[in-house]
């Protein structure tokens, strides 16, 4: 991946973990899900709970490029798109082949995590 893209890559999920959207509400709506009209959305901590318990998708945030932290004034919103959630333990990729073998043996912890399998450019 070209140093420009890990880096905006970087700093859109830096962005997101430090809340810089300035509405919750907007945090994170997986690609599939659709609310009704006139329904409350759950609080932040709640939404990520549940992404993060959920099996891996693809969620949606609408976010500023003001907000990307990249020095651009503009009133322009981009959608940034992620992965989050639990990662299936069926998953046969090499990364997680290894973490299960590294993790048996005691020399890792955590799991597999959820992670993109592509990217696509972001213009404004």
């Amino acid at each position: 991946m070209a140093p420009g893209r890990v880096l905006l890559c970087s700093l859109l999920l830096l962005s997101l973990q430090l809340g810089l959207s300035g509405d919750p509400g907007a945090w994170g709506a997986p690609v599939v899900e659709e609310e009704p009209r006139g329904t409350l959305r759950p609080q932040l901590g709640a939404r990520l709970r549940r992404a993060l318990a959920a099996p891996c998708q693809l969620w949606s945030l609408p976010l500023p490029v003001a907000e990307l932290g990249l020095g651009y004034a503009s009133e322009e919103t981009v959608i940034f798109r992620y992965c989050a959630g639990s990662c299936p333990r069926g998953a046969r990729t090499q990364h997680g082949l290894t973490l299960a073998r590294l993790r048996g043996q005691g020399r890792a912890h955590g799991g597999p995590c959820c992670r993109p399998t592509r990217y696509a450019d972001v213009a404004f």
